[in-house]
Order: C-alpha cells, then sequence, then structure tokens
C-alpha cells in the first residue's frame, strides 16, 4: 500500500471519529465514502469492518445502563445475521460501479431523511412488530455497503429515547451487525489477513478522534458540525456517481 492511500485512510477515519465522538454517530458514514471516492467502494467497506466494530462496541459498554430502554433489542439485532448474509454476497458479486452508485444514493436519501424526517414515536407493539423487519434490513445494507444509518437511525429515532439511551441503542446495532457483517466474510473466505492487518491499523486515527470529538461536543454546537459533515457527504456523492459512471 502507497503513503498516499494511507493518508487517504488515516484522514477518513479521522474525520469519523470526530463526528461520532461529537454525535454519537457517523463513523461509517463520513469515513467510507471518503476512502471509496479514492480506493474504491468494496475496499472501503472492508477497511471499516474493525473500527466499526470495536469502537461501537466500546461506546456500547459505556453506555450499557440504558439497555433497559431497548427491551426489542434482541429483537431488532438477530434478523441482521441473515440480512448480513444477503448484503455480503451483493458486496462479493456486485461490480464496483454499481455499489459506488448504490453507496451514493443511499447516503443522499440518509441526508434527506436528516433533513425533512417528521416528528414521530412507536408505541411498544409497533417496536416489536417493525424490529426484525429493521434489523434485517439493517444487517443487509451494512455488508453490503458498510452504512447501516438510513434503516436503523430513523427506526431508533422514532423510538423517542434519551440521548445516552440513543447512544447505546445506535452503537450496540452498529456493532452487531458490523460484526455479524465480519463473520458472513469470513465464511465466504473475503476476507483475507493482510485486509484484516489494514482494517486492524485503520482503528488507530478513529480511536485518537473520537476522544476530541466528545471534547468539542462541550463546546461546539453538533448542529454546525453537523451541515459541514452534511456538505462533505453531498461532495463525496458527486464523486463516487462521477468516478462510478463518467471518469475514465
Amino acid at each position: 500500500m502507497s503513503w498516499q492511500e494511507w493518508i487517504v485512510i488515516f484522514a477518513a477515519l479521522a474525520a469519523g471519529g470526530l463526528t461520532k465522538g461529537l454525535t454519537g454517530m457517523g463513523l461509517p458514514m463520513v469515513a467510507i465514502p471518503i476512502m471509496a471516492a479514492f480506493l474504491g467502494v468494496e475496499r472501503a467497506v472492508l477497511i471499516m469492518i474493525v473500527p466499526t466494530v470495536v469502537l461501537n462496541v466500546w461506546m456500547s459498554w459505556v453506555n450499557r445502563d440504558c439497555s433497559h430502554d431497548m427491551p426489542e433489542i434482541w429483537r431488532l439485532l438477530l434478523p441482521g445475521l441473515p440480512g448480513a448474509a444477503l448484503g455480503a454476497s451483493i458486496l462479493y458479486l456486485t461490480p464496483n460501479q454499481w455499489l459506488a452508485t448504490g453507496l451514493a444514493l443511499w447516503i443522499c436519501f440518509y441526508l434527506v431523511v436528516r433533513l425533512m424526517r417528521p416528528d414521530m414515536s412507536l408505541s411498544m407493539p409497533a417496536r416489536l412488530r417493525v424490529a426484525p423487519i429493521a434489523g434485517f434490513g439493517s444487517g443487509a445494507m451494512q455488508a453490503a455497503t458498510g452504512i447501516c444509518a438510513p434503516i436503523i437511525a430513523s427506526y431508533i429515532d422514532a423510538l423517542g429515547l434519551t440521548p445516552r439511551s440513543y447512544v447505546f441503542a445506535i452503537s450496540t446495532a452498529f456493532a452487531a451487525f458490523a460484526g455479524s457483517h465480519f463473520l458472513v466474510l469470513l465464511a465466504l473466505q473475503a476476507y483475507s489477513v493482510d485486509q484484516l492487518i489494514e482494517s486492524s491499523i485503520a482503528l488507530i486515527p478513529g480511536l485518537l478522534a473520537m476522544r476530541p470529538g466528545m471534547w468539542l461536543r462541550e463546546i461546539v454546537e453538533p448542529s454546525v458540525f453537523t451541515r459541514v459533515i452534511r456538505v462533505i457527504l453531498v461532495i463525496m456523492a458527486v464523486r463516487l456517481i462521477y468516478g462510478a459512471w463518467f471518469s475514465g
């Protein structure tokens, strides 16, 4: 791997880690598009696996006392495994051009949802019914694109949780779906030792950047930083579409 590629990986993970520390989410949403624009979608997704699992396991553990606010957590997580099997097959078999297009469209969808999402709150019976569907879709999306936020964040946002409970729920879901993705890739023999080493090294900038992000949360309005990130995501979505269909 060239030093230019390492610069891209470290910059992407640092930006994603800073965002996650500041807002509680956004690690893959920021890091994957940046890496994918230069390294390709499949490689970006594979690099992101270890940082996603480790950082979200840590945040879930720190906020584990909020688990009582998510009684349906297992109904959400367990369907993610068969969903991940479907998504990993898509990642393994689909040309990079279509993956780039799909990722760009999902980024746009996520931004629209974040911008236009109406206020809503699901009742407990509705939560129990919707959770398995959200879990399956999130697992498939995580494995195919490395990002499950458009589905899982929409579901969790509708629960009306406290900030700490929200961080617990979203971190637990991200960790579980990324972990399922990792296991499926191992089963498909689609994840090499070199890729594992590369992904493990990528954990370093993400971990280092999370703490400053948590400090910034105390002095910077998250809405300001979020607007900047959304602009970056729009640029990355355009870059992905251009690279997939119009370059070369």
